[in-house]
């Protein structure tokens, strides 16, 4: 246990707002600050910090706390482990408490695959400074022209090429060798039995997360390597394989490294590989980073949005890069994230019109000496739309099929746009840079979405009705007013444009913004807010917190950006406007949200407490039927203390998979 007054001391000493900064992009508002929420999907900020109280509460997903809190929530650490972690960094010195090996298992797995990284760490960077035994990963870094300065802030290591080494130096710190297995460190021999490192003649990359802890690893081998003990051809480059701690979709190589200096660029650049960011940090573009091997996920897309205002893409101008700027350009639309593409002249013998024009990347345009060119690209990079209406797909104009190629690009890029003013001005764009009609354009998207079940979008403008008239002859049949009854119908309703596949709104859900557009002073009150938490679809979250910030949810169901017209109708006909008790019915909806929840919750808990029962986990078990009693008697004190015990992601689900994919270098 950490005493009392040295948790005193780290709580005065940790600046709220600069630990939460490290993940949330803040901005002043009042005394207070305000940020998207980095515990769940939001386009509207309501995570809201209080430096004068020490405090942190977002209105979405009533996520609160001070900065332990928040430490141990967003990381999943312990509340020794965080207050360790804040000590550390705000210059508190903890008494250290020499722990039995009993304790020190009853930590947890994550404590220890956190250690072994941190030794494997240690062990890398020692054989790198050898001067024998590190020559081969010095020359490589020399190769590609990294300095020692630029090595010491990557924690760049070298594995060498001895099978047992770290092994070896694992059992000497009294190591987990299974648990380096499971990690990812080691692998079992086949033949001869033990382990060796699967990192082995190899330079190695620490993946390391803001606040420190290094959570995996990604290395490149850097001579002819010896095929594996199985026979098998060693790719390029290997990750860390999932785990308690590495979470492939969710991390970005160099985001430990490059927060600081997004915080000032107000953006952040996306490369493909890890040296493109290691060359590029050196050469002093420090707000960039990469995905670790993949293809960019929505996931880490959530983790920029949080921190920047806009991604610039900085991809090769191969046809490989196109084809990632294409996908990642996908996902920041659909996201509703700013993004631009960086690009510089074409190169007359090359004549390529990739991101990069050439097929040149980014590391060997500043090792030849294109810093300064790339820097212009960089600042003047084109608006993500502009850049493919007018640089790529209008050089297809002199090629019918070309042009249906890339009608049908845009097409599917432009379908995932949910704002339909946005929406049709892209449209229009586009029309423009492919020098086609605007309806050629329009057709083309809706064709698109006809083969897309589940898109979950409004019909294009052209496709709307001109009108929805509030009448039992034309409503919707559980419109206010119409004969199908008094329901809104969106869950199970049979019209598609009542509740388009994969996109049917709660109708619980809908009846609580329904009587806040009637009665607006509700609006931000603790009732609204506790009924705003328990909102499930998006759509009407974005609704209520664009109210909370001054717009009039009367407008925004008008505009129908959000939401399909006749669920529109329903919100603005007045329906509860003479409620003679709207704070209570209010109250009552809230009441019947919370009982849906519960019984989510519990029906999941079952599932839970079924797999442990069949994987003979008799301990996950006895605690997973004491946390659905807890939950069932509403003991919130209890279940709070539960789940804190537990060393699962009840909420994740998320299986391990194989991360040893080829990785862009």
């Amino acid at each position: 246990m950490i005493p009392d007054d040295v948790i005193s001391q780290i709580r005065d000493a940790a600046d709220i707002i600069q630990v939460i900064g490290q993940h949330v992009q803040l901005r002043k508002a009042g005394r207070n600050w305000k940020g998207l929420c980095p515990f769940h999907g939001e386009k509207t900020p309501s995570f809201n910090v209080s430096p004068d109280k020490g405090f942190f509460h977002c209105f979405g997903c009533q996520k609160h706390g001070d900065v332990f809190t928040f430490v141990m929530e967003l990381e999943g650490k312990s509340f020794v482990e965080a207050a360790e972690q804040l000590a550390g960094r705000f210059g508190i010195a903890v008494p250290r408490i020499e722990e039995s090996p009993e304790l020190r298992k009853a930590r947890g797995e994550r404590v220890a695959m956190l250690e072994l990284n941190k030794l494997a760490t240690t062990f890398y960077r020692e054989v790198l400074a050898d001067p024998k035994r590190g020559e081969a990963g010095r020359a490589y870094l020399a190769k590609r022209g990294v300095k020692d300065e630029i090595a010491d802030r990557f924690q760049l290591g070298y594995a060498p090429s001895d099978w047992g080494a770290l092994a070896d130096y694992l059992k000497t710190q009294r190591a987990d060798l299974e648990l380096a297995v499971k990690v990812g460190l080691l692998a079992p021999r086949p033949k001869s039995g033990g382990y060796y490192d699967r990192n082995r003649d190899r330079l190695v990359c620490p993946v390391i997360v803001p606040g420190g802890d290094v959570v995996g690893f990604s290395s490149r081998v850097v001579g002819a390597a010896a095929p594996s003990p199985d026979g098998s051809e060693p790719p390029k480059y290997i990750n860390s394989p999932e785990s308690a701690v590495y979470k492939k979709s969710k991390l970005l190589f160099g985001l430990a490294q490059a927060r600081e200096a997004m915080a000032v660029t107000k953006r952040v650049v996306l490369v493909e590989g890890n040296f493109d960011v290691i060359t590029l940090h050196q050469a002093g573009f420090t707000d960039v980073v990469a995905p670790l091997g993949t293809a960019l996920t929505p996931e880490q897309i959530n983790v920029l949005k949080r921190m920047a205002e806009r991604v610039v893409l900085l991809y090769d101008g191969d046809k490989a890069g196109y084809k990632a700027t294409m996908h990642a350009l996908g996902l920041c639309v659909e996201a509703d994230v700013e993004i631009q593409v960086a690009s510089r002249p074409g190169n007359a013998k090359s004549g390529g019109s990739g991101p990069l024009s050439g097929g040149m990347d980014p590391d060997s345009l500043v090792a030849g000496g294109g810093a300064d060119q790339l820097r212009e690209a960089i600042d003047h990079a084109k608006g993500g739309v502009e850049y493919f209406a007018f640089e790529v797909w209008s050089k297809a104009r002199g090629n019918v099929d070309a042009r249906s190629r890339a009608l049908e690009d845009a097409a599917r890029l432009v379908a995932k746009v949910a704002n339909p003013m946005k929406r049709d001005l892209i449209v229009a764009t586009l029309a423009d840079g492919l020098d086609v009609d605007v309806g050629v354009v329009r057709n083309a998207i809706a064709r698109v979405a006809d083969h897309r079940p589940g898109l979950g979008r409004e019909p294009m403008p052209s496709q709307r009705p001109a009108q929805y008239p509030n009448n039992s002859a034309n409503a919707h049949p559980n419109a206010p007013g119409a004969g199908g009854g008094s329901g809104v119908g969106m869950a199970g309703a049979g019209d598609p444009q009542m509740a388009p596949a994969g996109s049917r709104l709660p109708s619980e859900e809908v009846e609580v913004i329904s009587l806040l557009a009637d009665h607006p002073s509700l609006i931000a009150t603790p009732e609204a807010d506790k009924a705003f938490w328990l909102l499930t679809d998006a759509r009407l979250r974005d609704m209520y917190s664009a109210a909370r910030a001054g717009q009039s949810l009367h407008e925004l169901a008008a505009a129908a950006g959000q939401i399909s017209p006749p669920i529109a109708v329903h919100v603005l006909s007045g329906k509860y406007a003479d409620s003679k008790d709207p704070r209570g019915d209010l109250v009552a909806m809230t009441r019947n949200l919370e009982v849906r929840k519960s019984e989510v919750g519990l029906a999941e808990l079952k599932k839970s407490l079924a797999s442990a029962q069949k994987r003979g986990d008799r301990d996950m078990a006895r605690r997973l039927a004491q946390l659905a009693e807890a939950e069932r008697k509403g003991d919130r004190e209890l279940v709070a203390r539960i789940r804190s015990s537990l060393e699962i992601g009840l909420e994740t689900g998320e299986a391990e998979i194989s991360s040893n994919g080829k990785q862009v270098d």
